[in-house]
């Protein structure tokens, strides 16, 4: 496979630089209007529907979404605490958000709201963070896919963008989650690094993802090798870089002079029974959580109670045994990935899902991996480039589709997810 910047030779025999390869603006965003358009309008129209059909799982009756219906249906889990952060801060009554969800979202979901003069209800904000979600996600694509025909030529950048658009957990872009917004920030600071050569642009967008997620403190691998591999060009610029954890940075120094911890966001993970198992502990965790999940799919009465809701339930109950298949799945793509990517962005890509292998609780030993490698979009580059043919991209993004029509399904009902 073709790294970047390497020269290919075309059917003609000639030689020539891929990298010359680039789409005019309206050709590029008008690719990406259509797939952010038809995508978001199939997850809407499905998970509207999902929620109508499909009862609602009891965990219900223990979130704040009271009565059944005041949030928006993409606001569960996670959404909720953003959702109530944006209404009342950190570990404010009746809500009580933990500092482990970052504040960048939340505050622009705020700022949205009331500048455009809407109520700051829980129920208004639900919906504001989904619009918010919506807003950011096709600047996310623009830059994925300008990253990946930078590298890779027009092809390998639609077919990259196909494959991020209808990925099993893509409907997480258009929820009141931070996923956009952060691959909106961490791609943006990448596309400005390897496309535009800014490299003071690029720290000033990892700044705001690290505010967003903590992951974005992984920008720093890129951003270093960037400016590394073109030190004659930057030279004293590697002081922009002070730039790219300052979210981090200032959020830290905000949990020390208010809760007395600076690392609060850290720690705050224990709620959840995240925690270092160990190698062993990993791999034990894994594989015995994902083979009762399969037990209890495929286990007696699968036929004695086949409402909906029952099934919808005992696909839940497999959500381990998906994981365990997604994480073979990018341990693949990483490996294939050195061969398609420079060495920076399949680290950033490693780093960015390694939380979630490392540190599961150990009922959910890899809770939260779907939405860790969503936003790992070098990952979805290596898929573009290797599915170069109609033929296995279409069959490649019906699959993707069809399993993230089951995890949609399992949201909009209150089953967990990521």
């Amino acid at each position: 496979m073709d790294r970047p910047d390497e020269r290919i030779e075309d059917r003609e025999g000639h030689n020539e630089p891929e990298t010359r390869k680039k789409e005019s603006l309206g050709q590029a965003l008008g690719f990406v209007l259509i797939v952010y358009a038809v995508s978001r309008l199939f997850y809407l129209v499905a998970g509207a529907w999902f929620a109508r059909i499909i009862p609602v799982s009891a965990f219900q009756r223990l979130t704040s979404d009271r009565p059944f219906g005041t949030f928006n249906i993409w606001a569960h889990w996670d959404g909720e605490h953003y959702v109530g952060l944006a209404a009342g801060g950190y570990m404010q009554p009746p809500d009580n958000v933990s500092p482990a969800f970052f504040p960048l979202y939340s505050m622009l979901v705020r700022s949205f709201a009331g500048l455009f003069g809407g109520p700051l209800s829980p129920g208004a904000l639900s919906l504001w963070g989904v619009l918010v979600s919506l807003l950011f996600l096709p600047f996310a694509m623009y830059f994925v896919y300008r990253i990946s025909e930078d590298g890779w030529g027009p092809r390998a950048a639609r077919g990259t963008v196909l494959v991020l658009a209808f990925f099993p957990a893509a409907f997480f872009l258009n929820a009141a989650y931070t996923e956009s917004l952060f691959l909106a920030l961490s791609a943006g600071s990448l596309w400005a690094l390897r496309v535009r050569r800014d490299l003071l642009l690029a720290c000033v967008l990892a700044g705001l993802a690290t505010a967003t997620r903590n992951v974005g403190v992984f920008l720093l691998v890129p951003l270093l090798y960037e400016w590394f591999r073109n030190r004659d060009r930057y030279g004293w610029r590697l002081v922009y870089l002070a730039l790219a954890p300052s979210g981090l940075i200032l959020y830290a120094s905000y949990l020390w002079v208010r809760f007395g911890n600076p690392l609060l966001f850290y720690t705050e993970q224990e709620r959840w029974g995240r925690g270092n198992a160990g190698p062993l502990g990993i791999v034990s965790n894994v594989l015995r959580e994902s083979g009762e999940g399969i037990a209890r799919l495929f286990g007696p009465g699968l036929l004695a109670d086949p409402t909906l809701g029952k099934l919808v339930d005992r696909v839940s109950s497999a959500q381990n045994a998906f994981d365990l298949a997604l994480l073979g799945l990018i341990v693949a793509v990483l490996i294939l990935g050195w061969r398609v990517l420079p060495p920076d962005l399949s680290a950033y890509s490693l780093l960015l899902v390694a939380p979630a292998v490392l540190f599961g609780p150990a009922q959910n030993p890899l809770m939260g991996l779907p939405r860790y490698a969503l936003v790992a979009f070098p990952l979805f580059i290596v898929l573009g480039v290797l599915l170069d043919s109609r033929r296995s991209l279409g069959i490649w993004l019906a699959v993707s589709a069809a399993a993230s029509l089951v995890l949609c399904a399992m949201f909009v009902s209150w089953r967990f997810v990521a």
